[in-house]
């Protein structure tokens, strides 16, 4: 794949975009942190959890979603245009593939097809959007928790654009995250009536599952769930075997704990084509991994399995997961 300029890549940018009138409003949702913002968003009629920056910040992916999205046919190869260098505001670099968000549509009313954006490894949400991606589509000002962009071009109706199905997965992700339960399942009732429960929306059904198993009560529909779909997609049996893995640990069930969590590394290997060894060579750093890696070494310390702690934390730590790193400088542990 040829290697592109960041330069070069933010200079094709191709926009289109609707309205509902010529001047649009996005509006800010505080996410619990002061200067921090989400917006609402879908990607190629997606739902994607979305922070907003007013730095002069290009749109940006995580590893994560970019391969949820890719394995599930949201991304396709055609898509995807190089391989680039980005200078990210702490300073420091990140490579990660550039490729072209098809439609990117933003609250109700804007609509933007054909958008530049690049995957960055280090990233921990799944998208950012900047202020500058905005300053591309007209006058841009703030008013408190609203962003109004006026003078918008090819004003029309969102209702002829928005596939309904589209719009239904983007619910059933929101009231994931909204952790309103009921209404995510409704919404997965509703795409499965149509025979729309694709890959993807079993994947967030799965996470779904994955937090119905923090309860006693409900580890048994995980593991119903996961004795029919195991090995349909790698991201899913990772995120199941770890949500299992932590609820069997809150439950003091260590032997269950274990073996879920391991199962749980061992998929997540696979999924980045890793192993211990990659990762004791410092050429892999990823905070999931390293949560689950670090909460089966601490499943191992009230085992009193000394070895195996010290093991695990220390992996933890090299793959860059602050906890794992404070727990091993505290008890004196090399990694």
């Amino acid at each position: 794949m040829k290697a592109l300029s960041l330069a070069s890549t933010l200079g094709a940018f191709i926009l289109a975009v609707s309205s509902l009138n010529a001047q649009s409003v996005v509006t800010l949702q505080p996410a619990g942190e002061d200067g921090k913002y989400t917006i609402e968003t879908s990607v190629n009629g997606v739902g994607v959890r979305t922070y907003y920056t007013e730095e002069n910040w290009f749109v940006s992916m995580s590893t994560t979603t970019y391969l949820f999205l890719y394995e599930n046919g949201y991304i396709h190869d055609e898509d995807v245009k190089g391989i680039t260098t980005l200078k990210l505001p702490d300073g420091s670099s990140s490579k990660g593939a550039a490729f072209v968000i098809r439609k990117l549509k933003i609250g109700d009313h804007i609509l933007v097809t054909d958008i530049p954006a690049f995957v960055v490894s280090k990233q921990n949400v799944p998208l950012i959007i900047g202020s500058s991606a905005f300053e591309s589509l007209g006058d841009v000002t703030r008013e408190g928790d609203r962003i109004v962009i006026g003078d918008l071009d090819n004003v029309e109706s969102l209702a002829e654009v928005v596939d309904p199905v589209d719009s239904l997965r983007a619910a059933a992700q929101g009231y994931l995250e909204a952790e309103n339960y009921a209404e995510a399942v409704a919404c997965f009732a509703s795409l499965k009536d149509k025979g729309a429960l694709n890959m993807l929306s079993e994947y967030q059904y799965a996470v779904l599952l994955n937090l119905l198993g923090r309860d006693k009560e409900n580890i048994a529909v995980s593991l119903d769930w996961l004795s029919e779909n195991e090995g349909k997609s790698i991201t899913m049996d990772y995120w199941i075997h770890n949500g299992l893995g932590a609820s069997y640990a809150r439950l003091g069930d260590n032997a269950n704990a274990i073996a879920s969590l391991e199962k749980a590394a061992q998929a997540y290997y696979k999924l980045f084509n890793t192993s211990e060894k990659g990762i004791k060579a410092g050429n892999f750093k990823d905070d999931n991994l390293g949560s689950t890696l670090y909460r089966l070494g601490r499943v191992y310390a009230s085992e009193g399995k000394v070895r195996m702690t010290e093991s695990y934390c220390s992996l933890a730590a090299k793959c860059g997961y602050q906890p794992a790193i404070d727990f091993c400088k505290q008890y004196k542990i090399k990694y």
